[in-house]
């Protein structure tokens, strides 16, 4: 029972040590941040449910990464098929945000949303959450070499997509 209590507790400061690099990973992802912070508090859900499976408490980190990543592929799955089966109804009701900084975000993740989903996720794992290319591969289920190359399109499409701003 000892073991269970330290245990919720590192969890408990794993979420409070790792909560926003995982919501911004999630958000770039995505591109909503409601949506986002719905995937990560679903992540830290499953990994607290499953507290007593875990093994190595330090790879609590990784299956989170790894579930974060998982529910943004569901998420997007549901809403292409969403867009292929239903008419739009509405369109957003978000007041953007025109600070110099806000245009800059917006622009980036208008050019993220419009890579492939696989270069999008090497994108955001290697070079947004830092992540080694052997953790993005292990992540991302594929080779190192296969990060590297969608890493390299992905940069070089963003290069065109935002033009001057990168």
């Amino acid at each position: 029972m000892a073991a269970m209590d330290e245990l919720t507790s590192k969890l408990t400061d794993l979420y409070q040590e790792h909560y926003r690099q995982l919501l911004r990973i999630a958000v770039l992802l995505v591109d909503d941040r409601a949506s986002a912070e719905d995937i990560v508090q679903d992540a830290y859900v499953r990994v607290f449910d499953s507290r007593a499976r875990l093994r190595d408490p330090d790879k609590a980190l990784s299956f989170l990464r790894q579930t974060v990543l998982n529910r943004a592929r569901s998420l997007l799955r549901r809403r292409r098929v969403a867009r292929k089966y239903q008419p739009r109804l509405a369109a957003k009701d978000v007041q953007p945000d025109n600070t110099e900084r806000g245009v800059q975000r917006a622009f980036l993740a208008d050019a993220l949303a419009k890579l492939p989903r696989r270069q999008r996720e090497a994108v955001v794992l290697r070079y947004y959450a830092d992540l080694s290319e052997a953790r993005t591969a292990e992540l991302m289920g594929c080779s190192q070499g296969a990060v590297k190359s969608y890493c390299s399109r992905g940069v070089a499409r963003l290069s065109d997509l935002l033009g001057e701003r990168v």
